[in-house]
C-alpha cells in the first residue's frame, strides 16, 4: 500500500510540478516579451525623436560614402572610387572634384575640371615625386618632376612631345627647345 501510496504521490507531486513549471516559463515569457518591446522602443527612440548626436567616436567606421549637409542639401561627399583603390571628393552635383589614392603601385592626388575630367595629378616617382598638368583631352602638357640631381620642368605640345624644358645636371643646369617632332633644336 505504501507503494501505492508512494507512486500516486509521486504523480500528484510531478504534474503539480510541470504545473508550477508551465505557470513560472510564462511569467518569464511574459517578462521577456515586454523587455524586448522595451528595447525596440528604446533603440528606436532617437529616430523617433530626431534626436542627432554631435559627435560620435569610434575606433573604426566601415562605408563606402561620406555626406556633407548644409541646409539639408548634401553640399560635398567623399566615396571610393569606381576602378582604383582611391577616394574621390565629390561636389554637390555629384561629380569628382578631387582624388586621393593608387594607380599602378604610385600613390596620387589629383584634381578634376567641372566635366570630370583630370586637370592636375600629383604623384610619387622613382625619384621623389612629380606634378602633371593635363589639358582638356587628357594629355599632359606640363611635367615638374624631381630628378637625382635635382629636378626639372617640361613643356609638352599637343601630342605630349617634348617642346620646352629646364633642368639641372651633375655640373649645372640645362635648358633645351625642341621642335613640333621633339627633336632637340641645340
Amino acid at each position: 500500500m505504501t507503494e501505492c501510496f508512494a507512486q500516486l504521490n509521486e504523480n500528484l507531486q510531478g504534474d503539480y510540478s510541470v504545473l508550477q513549471q508551465i505557470a513560472s516559463l510564462r511569467r518569464e515569457n511574459r517578462f521577456l516579451k515586454f523587455g524586448l518591446i522595451f528595447c525596440l522602443v528604446f533603440s528606436a527612440l532617437p529616430y523617433l525623436t530626431g534626436f542627432q548626436p554631435d559627435v560620435i567616436r569610434a575606433r573604426k567606421v566601415v562605408t563606402e560614402r561620406v555626406e556633407f549637409v548644409r541646409g539639408g542639401k548634401t553640399v560635398a561627399s567623399v566615396t571610393t572610387h569606381s576602378l582604383l583603390p582611391a577616394l574621390v571628393v565629390l561636389d554637390e552635383d555629384g561629380l569628382g572634384c578631387a582624388f586621393l589614392g593608387e594607380a599602378l603601385g604610385l600613390r596620387m592626388l589629383g584634381v578634376y575640371d567641372k566635366d570630370g575630367g583630370l586637370v592636375a595629378m600629383m604623384r610619387e616617382d622613382l625619384n621623389g615625386g612629380s606634378v602633371h598638368v593635363l589639358n582638356k583631352d587628357g594629355k599632359t602638357v606640363v611635367s615638374m618632376s624631381t630628378q637625382p640631381d635635382g629636378g626639372s620642368v617640361i613643356v609638352l605640345n599637343k601630342d605630349e612631345k617634348p617642346a620646352a624644358g629646364v633642368g639641372t645636371m651633375p655640373n649645372g643646369g640645362a635648358v633645351s627647345v625642341h621642335n613640333k617632332d621633339g627633336k632637340s633644336l641645340h
